[in-house]
């Protein structure tokens, strides 16, 4: 496992880091399993009233191991996404408030762990998306559910069915990031952040997430559902090999009609 995952604690804040001795981050199987472990530690904890998403180097997260996806069918491309699905989940179902320190591309997975926060503070350099059509396949791990239901379903439409990587500025724009800051003033910020949201009663924050997280619609599990099994119809023809094949080989892709 290159991409390593910290948990810090220093009451009453967390900080999941990300690291990785290339500077880019994948969201491989070993990566969601730790991760999973780590969300677990956070929902031991007494004090925690913030949690903040952060990486070290040129990514946040560039999305997952790609080299996984070639071996799938229809059944375990099923359960990759339920799986992906159920992590996301977690993480937005945190009590504290979560907050994504967006330093670098988020692309894909990394994307889709960004909008399971409830708030995604980026640097100007940022670029990020969810590019998978590119890979002949679609969001699998909520990004559909929640970039439909947080943006709106023409964003979600402009965001997936091109497979762009916006702009800071752009996702700004469309409300894909809440706040965005100079790169040399990032972390100065991220900070500030952090200080405006502990300034809120404790009771009450956790109380507005629940008011929240009863509001969803009813039906965000059949969406969970749906999504999972349009991803893994994505492997019932050679679209995806041809996809991941093409991004592992740094070729454009043959898409056949």
């Amino acid at each position: 496992m290159s991409t390593e995952v910290f948990l810090t604690w220093e009451a009453p804040v967390a900080r999941v880091r990300f690291k990785d001795e290339r500077g880019i981050h994948i969201l491989s199987a070993d990566v969601r399993r730790r991760l999973n472990e780590v969300v677990g530690e956070i929902e031991r904890l007494d004090d925690c009233r913030i949690v903040v998403f952060e990486a070290e180097g040129r990514t946040f997260i560039a999305g997952a191991q790609i080299k996984e996806f070639q071996g799938l069918n229809i059944g375990t491309a099923e359960a990759l996404a339920k799986e992906g699905q159920r992590l996301m989940q977690r993480i937005e179902d945190l009590q504290p408030i979560t907050v994504a320190a967006i330093n670098g591309a988020a692309a894909g997975g990394g994307c889709e762990l960004a909008l399971a926060c409830d708030q995604r503070i980026a640097s100007a350099n940022v670029r990020i998306g969810l590019p998978e059509v590119t890979l002949g396949l679609v969001p699998g791990w909520g990004g559909t559910v929640r970039a439909t239901r947080l943006l709106g379903e023409h964003v979600a439409k402009r965001m997936i069915l091109s497979g762009e990587l916006l702009t800071a500025e752009s996702a700004l724009s469309l409300g894909l990031i809440d706040a965005l800051f100079a790169a040399e003033e990032f972390t100065e910020a991220v900070e500030r952040r952090v200080a405006q949201l502990y300034s809120g009663g404790p009771m009450a924050c956790r109380a507005v997430k629940e008011l929240i997280r009863q509001m969803r619609p009813k039906s965000i599990a059949e969406d969970y559902d749906r999504e999972a099994s349009a991803f893994a119809k994505c492997f019932s023809t050679d679209e995806a090999m041809e996809g991941s094949s093409a991004f592992l080989e740094k070729r454009p892709a043959r898409w056949q009609n």
